[in-house]
Parts: structure tokens; C-alpha cells; sequence
């Protein structure tokens, strides 16, 4: 009887942060045939200056691997939500901006995520497999509620025919989003914690 084999095609070394990599195990069955298994693995490898980032966000109480799970999941809404307020920095319209400030707002009300996460949620993660969103905590809210205040100016701004504000107003929201999407530090979070003392971190 030919014995057990077993292969194992592992990922290429290297940090990976929050990526989905495809390990393939082929083994011989008692019939002799070959039978192959796919598995998705999250491949994970969370940088000391991220995790620090998602517990000033307020997910301190999450374990390591939980942040790891999470990392790349909480880099959506920001992304959408900035490519949104650049289109509409760029069509000067204060309707768009307008309406991303009660996207923002509703992030500001609902602990469960604004209308973006929710969107991840109940469609998006399951294209990846990806876990559900947690709960959004204080001082992320309050970045949520900072970014209503300034889309709702810079919307004001282009409706008065004062373009220039409104563009420093919006682009300081899409300055933040960029940031939070790529290093996962949010500045209304820093905020908050300015504010609120170390509150920020629970």
C-alpha cells in the first residue's frame, strides 16, 4: 500500500497584513487517489504602531488576534467614505457633501457603524469571508460626529459661493480618511482622547 503523502504549498515569506492567502494540502487517500483541500487563511502579522492605533480608536479591549482579524476590515468605510468626499470636493457640490455629512452623522448615532459599515456587513465581507464588524466605540464615534461637522460646513461653504473654505473644510476630511485608511490613526479618535483623557483607550 503506497504510504501517506502529504504536500503542503505554503504562502511566500514575508509580513502580510490582514491578506487572504490559499494553502493547498494534497494527500494520498487509502484508494490510492488524490484528494486535494483548499483553505483560505488569513495570513496575519499586526505591526506594534497599528495595534496602538485601533486601541486609541477604542478597541483596546479586543485581543491581538481579534485586532489582526480586523485590521484590514475597519480600512472600508474610511476608504469608500474618502473616494466619496473627493467626488465631491471636486464637483464642488454641496448636495454630495451634504449627504456625506448624514453618512457620517449616522456613524456619529449608531454604535453598530454608519451606513458604510453596514454595507460591509451585510454585503461585502461575505464576497471575502471576512468577519462582521465590532461595535463602533466612543472615540471612533466622535471622529464620525468631527467629520459631520466639517462635510456639513464645507457643504455650506459651496452653497455661499465660498469655495476655497469649503475646500480646506472637506479636504481636511479626506486628508483624515486617507490616513485612518492607510496607518489606521484617526485623528478625531486623537481628539477625543485630548478631550476625554485616556477614556479614549477603554
Amino acid at each position: 500500500m503506497r504510504p501517506p503523502l502529504m504536500r503542503l504549498t505554503a504562502p511566500p515569506a514575508g509580513p502580510r497584513h490582514g491578506e487572504y492567502d490559499l494553502m493547498v494540502i494534497a494527500c494520498w487517500s487509502p484508494t490510492g487517489s488524490i484528494q486535494t483541500q483548499k483553505r483560505t487563511l488569513r495570513m496575519t502579522n499586526l505591526s506594534t504602531f497599528m495595534e496602538t492605533n485601533l486601541n486609541r480608536q477604542g478597541f483596546g479591549a479586543l485581543d491581538r488576534e481579534a485586532k489582526s482579524r480586523y485590521a484590514l476590515p475597519l480600512r472600508f468605510a474610511p476608504a469608500v467614505g474618502t473616494t466619496l468626499v473627493v467626488i465631491g470636493l471636486v464637483l464642488q457640490s454641496p448636495i454630495w457633501l451634504g449627504a456625506m455629512a448624514l453618512v457620517a452623522f449616522s456613524g456619529a448615532l449608531l454604535p453598530s457603524g454608519m451606513v458604510i459599515d453596514l454595507v460591509y456587513n451585510l454585503g461585502v465581507r461575505h464576497l471575502f469571508r471576512a468577519p462582521p464588524l465590532p461595535l463602533t466605540p466612543k472615540p471612533r464615534q466622535f471622529s464620525y460626529l468631527l467629520s459631520t461637522v466639517l462635510l456639513a460646513s464645507s457643504a455650506a461653504s459651496f452653497y455661499y459661493g465660498l469655495s476655497v473654505l469649503g475646500f480646506i473644510l472637506g479636504g481636511s476630511v479626506a486628508a483624515g480618511g486617507t490616513i485612518l485608511t492607510t496607518t489606521l490613526w484617526c485623528l478625531g479618535s486623537w481628539w477625543y482622547r485630548m478631550i476625554f483623557g485616556q477614556a479614549g483607550e477603554e
